[in-house]
């Protein structure tokens, strides 16, 4: 009987404990049209992880750069963020990489500035606020005064 517990328990033990994984961005950049979606893991762990709630949030930050949708790339990337003493890894950081797809264009543009700044990003409601400003055809003194308290915001 102590041999059969002790088994299970070495299962149990070897193959970890499945746990569901939340994707959150990592990064991007609305230039080149690309989001990094990630999950981080742990030892002995075995990540559950739902691709469709990496794809919405992918497709939430393209939508508010004014672009159509996300795709994946393909693939992703892991990496070891800590290791023990014998440098097993204990901690890391799947990422899967998305592509915004669907040009820029005016009328995105239009919807973008209209979004409530709740779902802006701070340096994406400054740069908004900039473009409305340089749309004012302000005196450079009074256009700089302005830009600046923007900035220091």
């Amino acid at each position: 009987m102590n041999k059969l517990l002790f088994f299970i328990m070495l299962v149990v033990a070897i193959t970890g404990c499945s746990s569901r994984k939340d994707f959150y961005a990592t990064g991007g950049s609305r230039a080149d049209g690309s989001i990094d979606m990630a999950y981080d893991f742990k030892q002995f762990e075995t990540p559950i992880v739902d691709i469709n709630q990496a794809k919405k949030i992918a497709n939430d930050k393209c939508a508010v750069w004014g672009y159509e949708r996300a795709e994946a790339f393909g693939g992703k990337i892991v990496s070891c963020e800590a290791r023990n003493g014998f440098g097993d890894c204990v901690a890391g950081q799947t990422i899967i990489k998305y592509q915004c797809i669907g040009n820029i264009t005016p009328s995105n543009q239009a919807i973008v500035s209209k979004l409530p700044a709740a779902m802006l990003t701070p340096a994406q409601y400054k740069e908004m606020r900039v473009k409305a400003l340089m749309d004012q055809n302000l005196p450079y003194s009074e256009y700089q005064k302005k830009y600046q308290a923007i900035m220091a915001e």
